[in-house]
């Protein structure tokens, strides 16, 4: 078989096998199907890199299975293959020559059609996760400073909202943050979804990027490293450090654990910024507060008396102030109380102020996890003064 004719048969069975699978073709399967011998079909296919068609892994080894026919039992023959990819423009070509073309082929699957790399990276606006924090019936989304994912939870949520994704975020040079799925995730989506994300889409060109971001390196490491890497999520850490110092006493300090509504922004607005304070608040703020766990330790532990709980008029001092005390007592600096009024403060401007929806210049996802990462520390300050009392 002449060179031209092997190389052809390359490109045709590499073409077929990429609309198939978006992946390479081992040269010993091309061999294998047009009956010549392994080397030779990667000489040629390195001949066809040297001139711009495709690429390959070189000198892959891989082992053949053959099952002997009397004992029934499995060989591992070793070999040594180069694994084709056609280039983006053979693909484009048979692309817009073929069927494929008049089909309805959502964006991300197209994509892959036309050479796009599965784990390729495709950067998004933050407000793309907003569809799927406000509904939390149908999709469990778990996010954090490195990322996370979105998954349908529910058979009730409809077909057309399919999806399963992997996210993270990459932090910006301007002080934002971008959030960042890979193709083979998006391809997979609902044309639906699809459309929706696309709408959302950076031009990757027009970025620039803030060196060493240690919380991106951690969503690298464990898509592409096969890492065993634990994004350290402070909404979940939160939600245990509350169960961890309810369980301490009789009955809970903090009536629920757990918001769903809680959230980092999902645009980088003071709008979104303040919103999120606010359902933050609710799990830590005076109304989830039950004062008579608190009063009861006091009166208990600590000698407090009915009269330190009201103020000279004879009033009731404010819960806030009563964690406030509760922690005096036990010696923490009242730095959760603290912590606290700051993020009141954050949530009365949203719900006194009418905001506008502009963006904002620093990271406003990174200033809110800052704000549940000292309460976490507070928290656990708190739980290790019960637990170890002077």
């Amino acid at each position: 078989m002449k060179l031209d004719e092997i190389q052809k048969n390359i490109e045709k069975i590499s073409i077929e096998n990429w609309n198939k699978s978006f992946g390479g073709t081992a040269s010993s399967e091309i061999a294998n199907e047009i009956e010549i011998d392994n080397s030779i079909v990667m000489r040629a296919m390195e001949d066809l890199v040297a001139a711009n068609y495709g690429t390959i892994n070189a000198n892959v080894e891989l082992s053949q299975i053959s099952i002997d026919s009397e004992t029934r039992e499995f060989e591992f023959t070793p070999i040594k293959v180069h694994i084709y990819f056609p280039s983006k423009q053979m693909l484009e070509e048979f692309f817009y020559s073929s069927d494929l073309v008049r089909k309805s082929i959502p964006e991300y699957k197209k994509r892959l059609y036309l050479g796009a790399h599965q784990l390729s990276q495709v950067l998004f606006d933050e407000s793309v996760l907003a569809r799927y924090f406000d509904y939390p019936e149908y999709y469990e989304l778990d996010d954090s400073r490195s990322g996370g994912h979105i998954y349908i939870c529910s058979e009730e949520t409809p077909e057309e909202r399919y999806i399963h994704v992997r996210h993270g975020r990459k932090a910006l040079a301007n002080g934002k943050s971008a959030i960042v799925a890979i193709y083979k995730d998006l391809a997979n989506m609902s044309e639906f979804e699809q459309r929706y994300w696309h709408s959302h889409e950076l031009n990757i060109h027009e970025l620039d990027f803030l060196p060493n971001d240690e919380a991106y390196e951690k969503f690298f490491n464990r898509n592409y490293e096969g890492a065993w890497v634990n994004y350290t999520d402070e909404l979940s850490d939160l939600t245990n450090n509350l169960e961890s110092l309810n369980s301490l006493f009789e009955n809970n300090i903090f009536n629920k654990v757990q918001n769903i509504y809680c959230r980092p922004p999902v645009e980088n607005t003071q709008k979104s910024y303040f919103d999120s304070c606010s359902e933050l608040f609710k799990l830590v703020g005076p109304d989830n507060i039950n004062q008579k766990t608190l009063k009861d330790f006091l009166r208990n532990n600590k000698d407090c008396l009915d009269k330190d709980f009201v103020y000279e008029s004879g009033r009731d001092i404010s819960k806030l102030e009563l964690l406030g005390l509760f922690e005096e007592k036990i010696g923490s600096s009242k730095k959760l109380t603290k912590a606290v009024r700051l993020l009141q403060k954050d949530r009365t401007e949203a719900d006194h102020k009418i905001i506008e929806s502009k963006i904002a210049r620093e990271n406003l996802s990174e200033q809110f996890f800052n704000h549940v990462e000292e309460i976490n520390a507070n928290i656990k300050e708190i739980i290790e003064k019960i637990k170890n009392p002077l």
